[in-house]
């Protein structure tokens, strides 16, 4: 008998196995929610920190660098612009082909790059301060597009950049920056803490590519910019004295040379030059070329120091008539003979201010041994050899005198024509400086506020005026006739100044060279003001090499540029009255004098026209060549009507006619204008492209100036 199916009373498999799947759901979703829920209830620090990782960053934010300038504010270090290139190396996806991209745009070695793009980092630099020439790559090859993004992973980053706009202008006292501002040699360096001002760490918002982007605004307002260091030095006279020393190191085919302008009076540098130089701006110029000669290396003085011995002698008591036995050139102290600079001078009895003026050897010997160590040590260190001048520049070096115990007859006679004894050139204008100031010896400056590290130290006398008189009185005769400087005098000034030819110590051998010398002038322009001693030193001429014929010629170069530039008054009648173009009170066009030209001169450094009163006072007229003349001279003429109109030269109504400066670089602009007191605004960089005043119009003496260059800054 079949009976009846009996009702499934169990629950449906699938629908129980789908009611415990919807039930694991809601329990996982509700753990999550709650999970949520509490995160947001509840702070946790760990999960903070990682936030904050991902999206925040701490940035430090560099102040701009303070400017340096001269003493009449002209730029001589100022802040650009610049990209940077960087990448977020997380974000790249084929670091291959980017690092060969890169490469070839950049410079910037494979390997390295790929390196570098295979970082677990958010952020690494490619290369920093990019030139235009490889952004432009960059951009052809679509690494950059033409709006300005770039591949992935790969953004820019605007930095600043030291600038230098006069190029190799006071490179020597200005120095260098590295990569992030911060002073390497020279006035950058010593200045450093004033100048960058004070680097401050900010929070900031990171982008997708890990760039910071939004900077705390607030924090950032506490950035403290670099202030600005206004140095002694006058940029218009730095230019002529550059380019006069770069001159004579080329007509003695010398190995370098030096100059030095300072004010004997206040003690600060308005120029201060050496050759070889370089570019600041410029990458990879040796250590030999970046020295600062004058403050970092000891030289042996040779007869310039013969004044100091005479200086020790009257005051010591003797008087600059007093004679001492000249030995007919034989003389010999220890067994050693000492000889003069010239075989067949044969002197006898000398006077003091003799002795100066033939730079006689055998009579400084015998000074030296009279006078005696005691004596001489003493008034050698007054004059402040063997120590620091602390003009606050960095690696300058005291020099050395030998010590007292070690002075045997031989050395204090040697010591006394300059030899045996180890000097910088900047202690020697000092020593100078203080013949001319009256007895007072002054520190150094170069800065117009120094810090307080290296404020100058007050003057103190070492010499009575009286003597200073005698000094002076022997200098001049050295540049008179029988003097060994007489190629130093410019007409128009009474001037004083000593030579010296001094031999090099060959490095390793102990003993002097026979070919190499070191030759030096030092002196000043008698009777005017402000008082400027001026040291000019020629290192290793060939050929000729002596001082008379070396560096008196460039000391009297240097005289008329500083005399030009600071409108000194002459103090000896010239051959000729010079006249220059005049404007009388109520005429309307100024006349010009024929006395007033533009003319052409030699120079390594290209055509340069130059405005020169005539006569010239120096014999010789420094060439330079400028694309403005096109390799012709160029006279002014006076008008075809009218006479020329005689000026006195303290006239406050004299004027120049406007030259013509577009195409010429800025330091051909300028040293066309040095020495008649215009102030000079140069915008840009490049060549010159316009001008105000334009050419032909009447400009004043203290007049400005303004120069446009080709590109902007």
């Amino acid at each position: 008998m079949v009976g009846n199916p009996v009702p499934n009373s169990g629950a449906n498999p699938f629908k129980t196995r789908l009611t415990l799947l919807m039930i694991s759901c809601l329990v996982f979703a509700g753990a999550i929610l709650g999970r949520a829920g509490w995160v947001q209830i509840k702070r946790d620090s760990r999960l903070e920190h990682m936030s904050r990782r991902q999206f925040q960053s701490k940035v430090l934010v560099r102040p701009r660098r303070g400017a340096i300038l001269d003493r009449n504010g002209e730029p001589l270090a100022i802040n650009s612009e610049i990209s940077s290139l960087a990448a977020n190396p997380l974000k790249i996806t084929n670091p291959k082909m980017l690092a060969r991209l890169l490469a070839k745009a950049t410079g910037v070695p494979y390997a390295k790059l790929l390196q570098r793009l295979r970082e677990k980092k958010e952020f690494i630099w490619i290369k920093r301060h990019i030139p235009e020439v490889e952004l432009s790559r960059l951009k052809k090859w679509r690494v950059i597009d033409p709006d300005g993004d770039l591949v992935s992973g790969l953004f820019l980053v605007k930095e600043s950049q030291r600038v230098y706009p006069h190029h190799e202008l006071a490179a020597h006292i200005l120095g260098d920056v590295n990569i992030d501002l911060d002073g390497l040699e020279g006035v950058e360096l010593r200045m450093n803490e004033r100048l960058r001002g004070k680097v401050i760490s900010v929070s900031a918002i990171k982008d997708a590519l890990g760039r910071p982007t939004f900077i705390d605004a607030v924090a950032a307002k506490h950035v403290q910019d670099g202030e600005p260091v206004t140095l002694t030095i006058d940029a218009s006279l730095q230019f002529a004295v550059e380019d006069e020393l770069r001159n004579a190191v080329h007509k003695s085919n010398a190995r370098g040379g030096s100059v030095l302008v300072m004010n004997a009076v206040t003690g600060e540098i308005l120029a201060m030059a050496n050759e070889p130089s370089f570019v600041p701006n410029q990458k990879g110029s040796s250590a030999d070329r970046r020295r600062n000669r004058l403050v970092t290396d000891g030289y042996e003085p040779g007869s310039t120091l013969k004044t100091i011995l005479v200086a020790s002698a009257l005051s010591n008591g003797w008087k600059l008539s007093d004679h001492i036995w000249g030995e007919r050139g034989q003389f010999q102290v220890q067994g050693k003979k000492i000889s003069e600079a010239e075989a067949h001078e044969k002197f006898e009895w000398l006077t003091l201010k003799k002795l100066l003026k033939v730079s006689s050897n055998i009579g400084a010997a015998k000074l030296a041994l009279k006078l005696g160590s005691d004596r001489y040590y003493n008034s050698l260190q007054a004059f402040g050899f063997g120590a620091r001048t602390n003009v606050g520049f960095p690696g300058e070096i005291p020099g050395r005198i030998p010590s007292r115990k070690s002075w045997q007859p031989l050395s204090l006679a040697n010591i006394g024509f300059g030899q045996g004894i180890l000097v910088t050139r900047l202690q020697m204008a000092r020593a100078y400086a203080t013949i001319l100031n009256g007895g007072w010896l002054i520190q150094p400056t170069l800065v117009k506020d120094p810090p307080e590290a290296v404020k100058p130290e007050p003057p103190r006398r070492i010499l009575s005026e009286k003597t200073c008189h005698q000094l002076i009185e022997a200098l001049e005769s050295v540049t008179q006739d029988g003097g060994t400087g007489t190629k130093g005098a410019l007409e128009g000034y009474r001037v004083a100044g000593k030579t010296g030819t001094a031999q090099v110590v060959e490095p390793g051998m102990g003993s002097y060279s026979r070919s190499k010398f070191i030759a030096s002038f030092i002196g000043f322009a008698v009777g005017v003001e402000p008082k400027f001693v001026i040291l000019t030193t020629i290192d290793e001429p060939r050929g000729v090499y002596y001082a008379s014929e070396t560096a008196a010629p460039l000391f009297r170069q240097v005289l008329n540029a500083v005399a030009n530039r600071f409108s000194l008054p002459t103090t000896v009648p010239l051959n000729t009255t010079p006249q220059i173009l005049a404007k009388k009170a109520g005429e309307s066009t100024p006349v010009i004098s024929e006395t007033i030209r533009i003319t052409q001169a030699k120079s390594t450094q290209g055509l340069v026209p130059m405005l020169v009163p005539a006569p010239v006072p120096a014999p010789l007229e420094p060439e330079i060549r400028g694309p403005a003349l096109a390799g012709k001279a160029v006279e002014l003429k006076a008008p075809a009507s009218g006479p020329e109109v005689p000026a006195d030269e303290s006239d406050s109504n004299f004027v120049w006619s406007m030259p013509d400066l577009t195409g010429l670089t800025p330091r051909e602009a300028i040293r066309m204008l040095q020495g008649h007191g215009f102030r000079l605004e140069i915008r840009g960089k490049g060549l010159v492209q316009s001008q105000f005043p334009s050419e032909g119009k009447a400009i004043s003496e203290n007049g400005t100036i303004r120069l446009q260059l080709t590109e902007d800054l």
